[in-house]
């Protein structure tokens, strides 16, 4: 190799190119390390050598994850292990909106505020309690990727959520409750499952995966320690939480001469799907609505599923429970929880509560 001013050496390749090898130090172990470079001409060689020398070693740039696959690996690694069953299944289902959307397709250093606001804008027909946990999950998503340094700002700070005025809670009255469990004893498709959902407030996801070794008529227990989660697998209740509810006796009595014939009280062989026993719930009411229109009484307004839990809190306290019985009769993490669920607001039903459970005078 002919030697150029000590610094390097110049090589003729076969194929006319010309190769400029110099040394670039030695390694960890004191082994001389080498970089060639090639042009038609030495003085081509070594421009590129100089150049390197300015601009030294390109780095090798990490492939920067888009917000979709961020999401899959913030919350299978941050939340899976930290947060209940209950609460990873929500925020997977979060993410999977975000997934659908052209939002979850961007790089994260390419997500602008715009487009999270855009992004809420195409969910205003979701509550507002959606949008929350929406915007919830993106800030922690975004606030975790910046520990990292995978992005240099969060987005989600200065996006805007639509403005949602916050819905009544749903409830039907006493009156509608007597009339809605009147027609369900009498409804072979249906009614079985209306009438429990009623008396015990239970969710329809523990209300789907119900079966009739979860009822004790003996002791007039019913135990709910599982439910149809969102991917549609049977796992505990929210907040992994196992409760037992007792019944009155004239329920037990109703359900006892209600046999079914699969282990499901909804579906029989297999637990129904969410959209099947919306569909099934639906047409109850469409059959009460008819029955009622036949015999010249009101129609009722059909609501969500929940309402049933919503009526169960709220006859509860207007009777007189204390809102801790309702709270653990309903699985509720908190008694804060409970007041939501609640639309006691009768200063005669406070007054009743105060005399029945009030101190002795």
């Amino acid at each position: 190799m002919a030697r150029k001013n000590g610094d390097g050496g110049f090589r003729p390749l076969s194929n006319g190119t010309i190769e400029f090898q110099v040394s670039t130090g030695v390694d960890i172990y004191g082994k001389r390390q080498r970089k060639a470079f090639y042009g038609k001409t030495e003085a081509e060689c070594r421009r590129k050598y100089k150049q390197f020398l300015k601009e030294g070693e390109p780095k090798s740039k990490s492939k920067e994850p888009t917000l979709a696959d961020w999401l899959d690996t913030w919350l299978t690694t941050y939340k899976k292990s930290k947060v209940s069953e209950g609460t990873y299944d929500d925020y997977t289902g979060l993410a999977a909106h975000v997934k659908k959307h052209k939002l979850g397709s961007l790089k994260l250093s390419d997500v602008k505020p715009i487009h999270v606001t855009e992004f809420f804008g195409t969910k205003s027909e979701y509550s507002y309690s959606f949008l929350k946990r929406m915007r919830f999950l993106l800030n922690g998503a975004f606030e975790s990727a910046l520990d990292n340094e995978i992005c240099l700002k969060n987005p989600v700070r200065n996006a805007e959520i639509p403005d949602k005025v916050q819905p009544e809670r749903e409830a039907f009255t006493e009156e509608e409750v007597r009339i809605i469990l009147d027609f369900a004893k009498t409804d072979d498709l249906f009614g079985v499952a209306i009438y429990i959902m009623l008396h015990t407030g239970i969710r329809s996801g523990e209300m789907r995966a119900l079966t009739l070794c979860d009822i004790n008529f003996s002791d007039g227990i019913i135990t709910i320690d599982k439910a149809v989660k969102r991917n549609g697998e049977l796992g505990l209740p929210k907040n992994n939480k196992t409760r037992y509810i007792p019944l009155k006796p004239e329920v037990v009595d109703f359900l006892r001469s209600n046999p079914k014939c699969g282990p499901y009280i909804v579906g029989n062989a297999y637990y129904v799907s969410k959209e099947g026993f919306r569909s099934r719930y639906d047409c109850f009411f469409d059959r009460l609505n008819k029955h009622l229109l036949r015999t010249g009484q009101e129609l009722i307004e059909v609501k969500s599923p929940h309402s049933l839990r919503h009526t169960f809190g709220t006859i509860c306290q207007i009777n007189g429970m204390p809102i801790a019985m309702v709270s653990e009769l309903m699985g509720h993490h908190s008694t804060e929880v409970t007041d939501r669920y609640t639309h006691v607001n009768d200063t005669n039903v406070l007054t009743k509560a105060v005399w029945d459970y009030g101190l002795p005078t």
